[in-house]
C-alpha cells in the first residue's frame, strides 16, 4: 500500500500531539487486516473496504472474513450470505464474504476426492472403502485451510480491483500465512505416495505407468500463486492496535511474527484504534486521554518506520454503512467527522445494581468463552485468584489456549508452556501451551517407533515395509495448522491428572474455542475410523504400533469427554460487553455450547458503566448504549446467572489489582 504525505493532528484536551500519516489509498490487491482480538479490526476492516469503494468508483471492492467467529454481517447490519454478496444501500461496488469453512472446504474436498483417494491407495496399504469415511471426518485447522482456498479463488477469479480480508485474532491469522508451506509439505508426502510404482520398477526392474495426478501439478501452481500473493508488493498488511498495554505489547509481538515468517509480508501502515480525543473535565476520559498519548509514544519508539493512523473512540458503537464510512474518512483521510450517536429508543427504564460476591467454581475444569478482547484471560485469571482466596488447600492453575496468549502481562511474569508460580502464591500456577511443540514431540516417538523395524514375515512371505515408512515419515512432516486444538486436548487432561485442584482454561476467541471444545468428538470418530481400517492389516506390526497408539488416543479423549460433560466436573464461564455485536456473537456462543451439551454456569458482562450518568456527554452516551443492551439480557440469558464487572480504567495487572478487581461485583437488581 502506497503512503502519501498528507498529516492530521491527535488533538487531545486543547493541544496538539504528533501527527498521523494517512492513506491515499493506492492499495495493493490483497490488505490483510490483523491484531489482537477486541481491538477493532472489523470496525476498521469494513470502514477501509467502503473508503476504498468510496475513492475507486467504477472498481471491485471485496471484503471477506476468515474469522470462525465473524461479525462483519452485524456490523454492518445486513444478512449473512455463504457466498459474495454485493452490500445493499451503497451505489458504490461493494461485495461482502462471511467465509463458510466447511462449505468451502467439502467444495475443495469434492473436486479433489478421487485424486487423493487414489493416491492413498496406490500408496499405502490401505485401500479406498477405509480412507473415504476419514475425508468426511471435520478435521483440525479447517477455518485457515478454506481461507486460504477462498482467497485462492478470488485470486483466480481476478474479478475484484481490492480485497480486503477481515481476519481472526492474530495467532489463528498466523497459521493462515503459514498455510501455503504447510499445503508444500502435505503435497511432499502426496507425491511420496504417489511414487510407489516408480520405486518398484526402479528396484525390480520395468517401466513405471505414470499415474494420472494432474491435480498434484494443479496444487502446485496453486501453492506458488498463493506465495506470491502473500508477497511484499502483492499483499499489505493492516496492523491493528489499542492504546492498552495489552494490546500495544500484542502489535510487538505480532510484528515480530510476521518478521519471522516465511512470508516477506509488508506491514504498510498501523491503525491505533479507540483513542479518546477529548477528556472534557471527565476524570475518566483524560485517563483514556494519556493512555492514547502514551500509546503514540510507544508506537513511535516500537514502530518507528511504520506510517500511523488513529481511529477515534465517540463512546458509542460504529455500526452500519454511514457511520462505518464516516470512520474510515476519520482513519484513512485525516477528516474531522461527526461519529456519535444515540442509542436507540427503548422503554424508559432505570437500572438498578446490587453488589454481589464473585463466585467460586465447585467444578475441577473450567472453561472461559467470549469474543475476543472481551476479558476472558482477566475473568479467567480472577475466578483462580478468587478460588485461592477462598480455598488455601486447593490448587489453582490459570492455562492458555490461544495461540496469541496474554497471561504475561496480566501476571507481570513470563509465562511458557512450564507450569510456574505467579502472584507469589505456590497454590497458583499459570502456563501457556506450546501445542506445535507438543505434536513435534509426539511425531518423534511415531518416528523411532517406525524405525525400530522396517521387514516382517506374515504367512510366510518377507514383507518389505520401507516404503510404508517413508510414506510415515512423510506425513509425520506435516504440521496440522489446527494442531493446537488437538494437543491443547492432550494437555487439559494431562493438567487434570497431574495433580488434585482446579483448572481454569482461558480459552482462544469464540469460533476457535468452539473447534477446540468439538475437537474430542472428531478425534473420538477419527481415531475410530481409523482403527477400524487397521483391523483388516492387524498382522503388520507398522500398522499393529499405530493402532496401539490411536487405542491410547481414543482413552484420553473418551475420558476428557465424560469430564467435560458432566457439570459436577466442568463448567463453561461466558464473558461479554455491554455492546450489541458482542451480545449478537454471544447468542450464537450459548446456542453451540448447547449442542455441544457443555453447560455454561454463568455470564459475565465486562466494563460496564455501573456509576451513574456524569456531566460528560461521550460518557453518558456510552452508559446509554450499555443500558440499552443490558435491559434485553434477562429474557436472553435467564438460564445463567448474570454477573457485572465494573469498568475499571486501568488494566489489571499484577497482584494488588487483581485483589482490586475481584473485591467488587455487580448484578442487575431483581424488580421483586
Amino acid at each position: 500500500m502506497l503512503i502519501r504525505g498528507k498529516k492530521f493532528l491527535f488533538v487531545a484536551n486543547g493541544t496538539s500531539s504528533a501527527a498521523f500519516s494517512t492513506y491515499n489509498l493506492f492499495v495493493a490487491k490483497l490488505t490483510f487486516v490483523v491484531g489482537k482480538g477486541g481491538v477493532g479490526k472489523t470496525t476498521v476492516s469494513c470502514a477501509l473496504a467502503l473508503h476504498l469503494a468510496a475513492q475507486h468508483p467504477g472498481t471491485s471492492t471485496l471484503l471477506m472474513s476468515t474469522d470462525p467467529a465473524h461479525s462483519v454481517a452485524d456490523m454492518l447490519e445486513t444478512e449473512s450470505h455463504p457466498v459474495p454478496r454485493r452490500l445493499a444501500g451503497i451505489k458504490e461496488k461493494l461485495l461482502i464474504w462471511q467465509v463458510d469453512s466447511e462449505r468451502e472446504f467439502k467444495k475443495f474436498l469434492e473436486s479433489n476426492r478421487e485424486g487423493i483417494l487414489n493416491i492413498v491407495e496406490n500408496g499405502t496399504f490401505f485401500n479406498r472403502e477405509e480412507i473415504a469415511p476419514l475425508l468426511d471426518t471435520t478435521l483440525p485447522g479447517m477455518s485457515e485451510v478454506a481461507g486460504l482456498l477462498a482467497l485462492r479463488e478470488m485470486l483466480e477469479s481476478g474479478k475484484h480491483d481490492h480485497i480486503v480480508v477481515d481476519t481472526a485474532p492474530f495467532g489463528h491469522t498466523l497459521r493462515l500465512f503459514e498455510l501455503p508451506g504447510h499445503f508444500q509439505r502435505f503435497l511432499n508426502f502426496l507425491e511420496v505416495a504417489s511414487s510407489r510404482d516408480a520405486l518398484l520398477a526402479q528396484r525390480f526392474g520395468g517401466r513405471a505407468a505414470g499415474p494420472a495426478h494432474g491435480f498434484l501439478e494443479d496444487w502446485q501452481a496453486t501453492v506458488r500463486q498463493v506465495k506470491e500473493a502473500f508477497g511484499a508488493g502483492q499483499a499489505d498488511v493492516l496492523l491493528v492496535t489499542s492504546p492498552e498495554t495489552f494490546s500495544l505489547n500484542e502489535a510487538v509481538r505480532c510484528m515480530q511474527a510476521l518478521q519471522e515468517s516465511a512470508h516477506d509480508m509488508h506491514v504498510s501502515g498501523i491503525v491505533l484504534n479507540r483513542v479518546v480525543m477529548d477528556a472534557a473535565g471527565c476524570s475518566r476520559c483524560r485517563y483514556r486521554v494519556r493512555m492514547g498519548r502514551e500509546a503514540v509514544q510507544f508506537l513511535k519508539r516500537n514502530f518507528p518506520r511504520v506510517p500511523r493512523l488513529i481511529g477515534p473512540d465517540p463512546g458509542n458503537p460504529v455500526l452500519g454503512a454511514v457511520r462505518l464510512r464516516r470512520f474510515g474518512a476519520a482513519v484513512f483521510a485525516g477528516r474531522r467527522t461527526n461519529l456519535s450517536t444515540h442509542a436507540p429508543k427503548g422503554p424508559k427504564h432505570t437500572m438498578k445494581f446490587t453488589r454481589s460476591e464473585w463466585p467460586v467454581p465447585e467444578t475441577r475444569l473450567s472453561f472461559t468463552l467470549g469474543k475476543g478482547g472481551v476479558g476472558k484471560t482477566t475473568i479467567t485469571a480472577a475466578l483462580a485468584y478468587r478460588s485461592r482466596a477462598l480455598r488455601k488447600d486447593v490448587h489453582a492453575t490459570v492455562c492458555s489456549t490461544d495461540p496469541a496468549p496474554s497471561l504475561d502481562d496480566i501476571f507481570q511474569k513470563k509465562i511458557d508452556d512450564h507450569l510456574v508460580h505467579v502472584f507469589g502464591d505456590p497454590g497458583l500456577g499459570a502456563m501457556e501451551m506450546d501445542s506445535v511443540f507438543e505434536f513435534r514431540r509426539w511425531a518423534a516417538r511415531i518416528k523411532q517407533q517406525l524405525s525400530a523395524s522396517t521387514h516382517m514375515e506374515s504367512g510366510g512371505l518377507h514383507v518389505d515395509l520401507t516404503f510404508e515408512k517413508e510414506v510415515f515419515a512423510a506425513l509425520m512432516e506435516v504440521v496440522p495448522p489446527g494442531v493446537d486444538e488437538v494437543f491443547a486436548v492432550f494437555r487439559i487432561l494431562d493438567l487434570l491428572e497431574a495433580k488434585p485442584g482446579m483448572v481454569f482454561i482461558d480459552m482462544a476467541p469464540t469460533g476457535h474455542a468452539l473447534e477446540l471444545l468439538r475437537m474430542p468428538e472428531r478425534i473420538l470418530l477419527w481415531s475410530r475410523l481409523l482403527l477400524k481400517s487397521l483391523a483388516s492389516h492387524r498382522t503388520l506390526a507398522l500398522a499393529q504400533d499405530v493402532a496401539v497408539e490411536l487405542a491410547g488416543l481414543g482413552q484420553r479423549v473418551r475420558k476428557l469427554l465424560e469430564i467435560m460433560r458432566k457439570p459436577r466436573e466442568s463448567r463453561a464461564w461466558a464473558v461479554m460487553l455491554p455492546e450489541p455485536v458482542p451480545d449478537r456473537q454471544t447468542q450464537r456462543l450459548l446456542a453451540a455450547m448447547n449442542e455441544l451439551g457443555i453447560a455454561v454456569d454463568s455470564l459475565f458482562v465486562n466494563r460496564v458503566l455501573v456509576e451513574p450518568e456524569s456531566g460528560c456527554r461521550r460518557c453518558r452516551r456510552a452508559r446509554r448504549w450499555q443500558m440499552d443492551t443490558l435491559q434485553t439480557l434477562q429474557q436472553k440469558y435467564g438460564a445463567h446467572r448474570l454477573y457485572l464487572v465494573r469498568d475499571f480504567p486501568e488494566e489489571i495487572a499484577g497482584a494488588q489489582k487483581m485483589k482490586r478487581f475481584t473485591g467488587e461485583l455487580w448484578q442487575i437488581q431483581s424488580e421483586d
